[in-house]
């Protein structure tokens, strides 16, 4: 459910709506994210474009077009009308530190990367529009949350089950130093009832369905269908203009 085309910067120039679900369909996949990112000064009319090009495409995949959009500080949202009225899901990246848009802690020391990813962390699970939570502890530094406690983080992950905000588990957010607290953040989420999303947070054709990386926290945690959140499709009309 993490899957971004050429609209993302990052991301090959061969990875079309078209590149990603052929792939998906040669390796039996049958749920699709398209997420690409919503960063401070982004054109979100791309969405409008995405759509069109997806329901074009004739599928036995279920798509759902969804974004990854920052989070520029606590109290501020990239996420417009527009982009909520032509999305089916919104994913969330709490704590992009090493976007030269996202706020940065006040020292590069754990106490206060810590501090401030608990803050944005917070902000982002009380956000009613959001879904899946990208939780990225090393885009910054990766040992500084392991400071947090289960006291820390418990009002941040109740407010989660109450606005239905799914954890991401992604490869990409796997380091090997990081594992740990992960993993134990993971299961607290789940003994409060928190769901998952599975992501590749694919960028080239290669990674498309790549989890290998995921299953063996998906396996330590116990987590069956039951524990897995997926999109449903936005009702909405798409008629909000781009802003």
């Amino acid at each position: 459910m993490h899957t971004h085309t050429f609209h993302s910067a990052c991301s090959s120039v061969d990875m079309s709506p078209a590149a990603i679900i052929r792939e998906a369909e040669t390796q039996g996949i049958e749920y699709v994210g398209i997420t690409d990112h919503i960063h401070k000064g982004t054109d979100p009319s791309f969405l409008g474009l995405l759509r069109a090009d997806i329901n074009s495409i004739e599928t036995s995949c279920k798509v759902y077009l969804g974004c990854e959009a920052d989070l520029p500080a606590v109290g501020e949202s990239l996420v417009s009308p527009y982009v909520l009225a032509n999305t089916d899901f919104i994913m969330v990246a709490a704590n992009h530190f090493h976007h030269p848009a996202v706020v940065k802690p006040a020292s590069a020391s754990r106490e206060d990367v810590a501090r401030l990813f608990l803050d944005m962390f917070t902000y982002a699970v009380s956000l009613e529009y959001v879904d899946p939570l990208y939780v990225m502890p090393g885009s910054y530094n990766p040992l500084a949350p392991s400071l947090l406690t289960e006291k820390d983080l418990a009002p941040a992950i109740e407010l989660a089950v109450k606005n239905q905000v799914a954890m991401e588990i992604s490869r990409r957010a796997l380091m090997p130093e990081q594992r740990p607290f992960l993993v134990w953040f993971y299961k607290l989420c789940k003994e409060a009832g928190v769901k998952f999303s599975i992501g590749s947070d694919g960028h080239r054709i290669c990674d498309v369905g790549r989890t290998e990386l995921v299953e063996p926290i998906v396996s330590e945690l116990g987590l069956d269908d039951s524990d897995i959140w997926l999109p449903a499709l936005r009702t909405a009309q798409h008629t909000a203009k781009p802003g």
